[in-house]
């Protein structure tokens, strides 16, 4: 996921913004436990996989015993194994009382499974399954921690420009009300209208206060989640971002999301598991080959070659029905889980959809509002000094600028941190995604 997004999106994104919001998201990835696990679960399918594929492969193994006693089969058949039977050994007395014996056997066998009942074919399908569904899933992570990032970016760098629009309301605010503060002393305007502008002037420092906690706690949590200083860069632009149909986007999230790709993986591995309970009572054939040595001790002894072809098979099985069931029912679960998580991706993709168009419908008019806001603010200001305004009107426009500004900026953020959202939700967030977003931020110089 690091390597494919940001690779591309440096080189598309230009110099100014590379380094802002497509570093943020690098930084993020990398340092994400959630990736981190996602990669590890990688490797244990890809492991998985090669031990079910090994699991074919012949088989070399060792056995070796020691044993004493004086039972006379034991010994008789030591004799036997070791080529040392004579005619005394025949005796009654001898064969009833050999006396105690030592054998040291060891073996060396070369087994070759055969037929499992496509136990091992289940075990390599099942791995093959398990390494495709950690591939679904570490997608998933990654656009998850990307979008998570671009939140926190967009987050801080909102509440950033919010906090330097307040302390620009605060000082032409202070200044004008210091302006009125001598004017009520010698009479010229009313106590009241001084008293009310000073109310607005104080709640314009608790909003910049609130604020400022807001953009600490944006930047703590960029900070977090890229172990690394926060440094947001760039200023909104008007942006009218790429989106297609509710028919195109559905369709996507079905076809390219990554938890419905591991949805259906769990769901074929479930039909693997159900049908090999139903083959659980077929029978196992594996050939071997096995060199033994037999001895009395540490003295010499005899060797053997064996080879052959051997079966087993379970004549019923009492849990087996209820195994089958078990599996039958997991199958259908997953199938289940499947179609739910569909709907779930139907309903988000509609839903981002739904809020990417009202906000980039409510686009223009928050601009209007917020130039309309400017523009009363900077005509207010001439008539208070002229006599036609009291101070009262001009902190009034001072506030509506701010709300204009806030309402504006909370929508650019929104704009984008939702449209990122969707293009998670319809499977696709990835280097263009990510280039988009940043072209639509300006270099602040």
């Amino acid at each position: 996921m690091t390597s494919f997004i940001l690779t591309a999106a440096m080189a598309a994104a230009g110099p100014a913004l590379a380094g802002g919001l497509t570093t943020t998201v690098e930084a993020a990835l990398a340092r994400s436990p959630a990736v981190a696990e996602s990669a590890a679960r990688k490797r244990q399918a890809s492991a998985a996989e090669r031990e079910a594929l090994y699991g074919s492969l012949p088989r070399l193994s060792a056995r070796g015993a020691a044993m004493r006693g004086d039972d006379p089969l034991f010994a008789f058949g030591q004799l036997l194994q070791e080529r040392r039977v004579n005619a005394a050994d025949f005796a009654p007395d001898r064969l009833n009382r050999p006396g105690y014996r030592s054998s040291v056997t060891g073996a060396l066998e070369l087994s070759l499974p055969l037929f499992t009942g496509f136990e091992l074919t289940r075990a390599r399908k099942l791995a093959q399954l398990a390494s495709a569904e950690a591939r679904a899933l570490g997608g998933a992570a990654g656009q998850a921690v990307a979008v998570a990032a671009v939140e926190a970016y967009f987050d801080a760098l909102k509440t950033r420009a919010f906090l330097a629009e307040l302390d620009a309301r605060l000082a032409s605010a202070s200044a004008e009300v210091e302006r009125s503060k001598r004017l009520a002393r010698s009479g010229l305007i009313l106590g009241s209208d001084h008293e009310a502008a000073l109310a607005l002037l104080a709640g314009l420092k608790a909003w910049r206060a609130r604020t400022s906690a807001e953009a600490s706690a944006a930047e703590a949590r960029l900070a977090v989640l890229t172990d690394a200083p926060p440094r947001p860069e760039g200023r909104f632009l008007a942006w009218d971002p790429p989106l297609e149909t509710d028919e195109a986007l559905v369709s996507a999230a079905l076809a390219s999301r990554p938890e419905l790709a591991a949805a259906a993986r769990r769901r074929e591995a479930a039909a693997v598991l159900r049908a090999g309970a139903e083959a659980a009572l077929l029978p196992r054939v594996e050939a071997f080959a096995a060199a033994t040595s037999v001895s009395d001790g540490f003295s010499a002894g005899a060797g053997a070659r064996i080879g052959g072809v051997r079966a087993s098979v379970a004549f019923g099985d009492p849990a087996w029905s209820a195994r089958r069931t078990r599996h039958k029912e997991g199958e259908a679960a997953a199938a289940h889980a499947a179609a739910g998580l569909a709907d779930a991706a139907r309903v988000e993709t509609l839903t981002r959809a739904a809020a990417v168009r009202g906000l980039r419908e409510a686009s223009p008019a928050l601009e209007e509002a917020h130039a309309r806001a400017s523009s009363a603010l900077e005509q207010a200001r001439p008539l208070y000094r002229e006599g036609r305004l009291s101070v009262l009107e001009v902190l009034r426009a001072e506030e509506g600028r701010a709300r204009a500004t806030a309402a504006l900026l909370e929508a650019q953020a929104a704009l984008r941190i939702q449209w990122a959202a969707l293009a998670a939700a319809t499977g696709r967030f990835d280097a263009a995604a990510l280039t988009t977003l940043s072209q639509s931020l300006e270099e602040v110089r």
